[in-house]
């Protein structure tokens, strides 16, 4: 993950386009290891604008415990879901369910199938953030090729 988000020694960060974000998440499945979790928030840049929306309902989050059941699994989803520093919420379950997967510690097949249906669900999110973008920052059809989507990825 390190070596795909950051350079000069650490000292900044790199935020990957989809095409990058795809990259990684091929080379985390094949790594067939766990992280302790994993959080990528997507944002979207349009340099014509100087303008940027970031992304935080449609944030992937997953995290590794010990133990969970599928009651801990659902609150988990509902407590994602309903984020009070937000300013748009997403109150799609079957969404949540994607975007906020638990898995236990060392289950690696748990690990790779839950990234592989982020993964999975890429385009379909990007073209639901799109029209958010369209609509908050107002974008015109000649602002549309100066713009991308970035990801910001954290993990431990």
């Amino acid at each position: 993950m390190y070596n795909n988000t950051a350079y000069y020694n650490g000292k900044y960060r790199y935020f990957p386009t989809i095409t990058g974000l795809n990259g990684i998440l091929k080379e985390i499945i094949r790594s067939n290891s766990t992280t302790d979790y994993i959080r990528i928030t997507p944002f979207y840049v349009n340099e014509q604008l100087e303008r940027q929306i970031e992304f935080e309902e449609y944030m992937f989050y997953i995290e590794c415990r010990e133990w969970f059941d599928e009651e801990i699994q659902e609150k988990h989803v509902k407590e994602c879901l309903n984020v009070e520093d937000t300013q748009r919420t997403l109150n799609d379950l079957e969404l949540g369910a994607i975007l906020y997967p638990l898995c236990k510690n060392n289950d690696v097949d748990s690990y790779k199938k839950a990234l592989t249906k982020y993964k999975e669900s890429l385009t379909e999110i990007i073209l639901k953030m799109m029209e958010i973008a369209k609509s908050e920052m107002e974008l015109k059809e000649g602002h549309l090729p100066f713009g991308y989507f970035c990801f910001e990825i954290h993990s431990e």
